[in-house]
């Protein structure tokens, strides 16, 4: 079922995190909640010949005295021999592990990274690990990439921290947890191959657990309410400060699940992805400009540009209640968006992936009398070789032009003696792009405009 949540309702709540956009980024020291939850998790080890308990809490444990805690937990009455193939279970926290790390692979804006009491700088590559914390401002991302491959994305506005970033002996395993504090991050999960590996996101009011998938979180700043949003695989979402397998609830593709203050877990279907109208077009003009077909269902969207296809090297996203989406202008180049709708129930649809080239092309033009006869200028903006074309016609924009001059480089002509009448004229630019390995030519004309000549 879905969150009763009214459109009216939902537009204010992000309004309200748009204003929360504008505070500057900061990191606050943040108790790190639930960490006991995640340690009392217990992974599962079946014996093999030659194991004993008091050797394997040797050799893979913290303390060597730890296999009594084991011992206890399991009900074993002799830890010197135990049978090949039975099951044990032992708390992670009592295992032993090497630190595994993240590294930055993409960030733009305004980012801040701390360690402990440490602030540190971000630069490309470095790498962070466990007890870390996040922050992006308005108009600020990043990519993390973890030692499995898996990434995680954090777009503006949001606040995240690194709470086990592990690889446990025992097992091979690898122990990955975020929490979300505020914002939203989208993590792409590698494929797991052992049954101890663990990724798990925390929020303030819910724990979701990933095996291998792509999915967002995103936590509500006015309502607390937790999202997680599947777009490929599955995610099993469980409510409260601590992951339960028994009562948790799957989230498969293309769907979602919002976990409340309440401890209420609802889920629905997510919006099908938008369709943009004409994606491919030449992004010319000084903003990137983005129509959206418009359907009853959808109450806002959202689109991402980034250099890559996957999406690390994010560099600016825009939010929209209509079907409009401009996005201040960025350098020329090619790019991919991602767009999604937002439903009345607060859920973020499935992705509509688009590739698009950016060459800045702006072309305006004027006429005016002047003592040599009509002088028709035009100016514009835009990297690389243009030359112009310049027609003129008489009586009618689709009459055979009678001025018809191309290969133009200067931006004026002066035509004399025009005989009374009315004339429409236009300019256009062939523009080239100073990429060499780019060999397409981009061409575009202003709209006719009307000369009276009354002599």
């Amino acid at each position: 079922m879905a969150i009763g949540t009214s459109k009216r309702r939902y537009l204010r709540c992000l309004r309200f995190s748009v204003l929360l956009s504008l505070a500057p980024v900061s990191i606050i020291p943040i108790v790190a909640q639930a960490q006991t939850a995640a340690d009392n998790a217990q992974v599962e080890y079946v014996f093999k010949k030659g194991d004993t308990l008091i050797g394997l809490a040797a050799k893979y444990m913290r303390k060597r005295s730890d296999y009594v805690t084991v011992q206890r937990i399991n009900r074993i009455a002799n830890p010197r021999f135990i049978p090949v193939g039975k099951t044990v279970s032992i708390p992670f926290r009592l295992l032993k592990y090497r630190k595994s790390e993240a590294s930055l692979s993409a960030f733009r804006g305004n980012v801040a990274i701390a360690d402990g009491g440490r602030v540190i700088t971000p630069v490309k590559g470095l790498e962070i690990g466990e007890g870390s914390r996040l922050a992006t401002s308005a108009g600020s991302f990043l990519t993390l990439q973890l030692e499995d491959g898996s990434r995680i994305s954090m777009p503006s506005n949001s606040k995240m921290r690194i709470t086990r970033l592990r690889h446990i002996l025992l097992t091979d395993s690898v122990d990955y947890e975020l929490a979300v504090d505020s914002g939203r991050i989208r993590s792409k999960v590698t494929p797991f191959d052992k049954k101890a590996d663990r990724y798990r996101v925390r929020t303030p009011v819910a724990v979701s657990a990933v095996r291998g998938t792509d999915y967002r979180t995103r936590v509500d700043e006015k309502t607390g309410t937790a999202y997680s949003e599947t777009v490929e695989g599955s995610v099993d979402v469980s409510a409260g400060d601590s992951f339960d397998a028994k009562s948790s609830v799957s989230v498969p593709v293309g769907t979602g699940a919002a976990a409340t203050v309440t401890g209420k877990i609802a889920t629905a279907d997510l919006l099908s992805p938008p369709e943009l109208l004409d994606p491919a077009k030449v992004q010319s003009e000084e903003s990137l400009d983005f129509a959206i077909a418009p359907r009853a269902a959808a109450v806002a969207h959202r689109i991402l540009i980034s250099s890559d296809a996957g999406f690390v090297d994010i560099i600016g996203e825009k939010f929209s209640e209509g079907t409009s989406i401009s996005l201040a202008g960025i350098p020329d180049g090619r790019y991919f968006g991602k767009a999604t709708a937002f439903g009345e129930d607060g859920f973020e649809g499935m992705p509509a992936t688009y590739s698009f080239k950016r060459q800045l092309s702006t072309l305006s033009g004027s006429a005016d009398a002047g003592d040599f006869g009509y002088r028709f200028k035009w100016t514009g903006a835009g990297s690389g070789k243009r030359t112009y074309r310049f027609q003129l016609t008489l009586g009618s924009v689709d009459a055979v032009p009678i001025v018809d001059e191309a290969g133009l480089t200067k931006d004026v002509l002066t035509l004399s003696d025009l005989p009374d009448g009315d004339y429409y004229w236009r300019v256009g630019v062939t523009q080239y792009s100073p990429d060499p390995e780019d060999e397409d030519v981009f061409q575009k004309w202003t709209d006719y405009e009307k000369l009276t000549v009354a002599n």
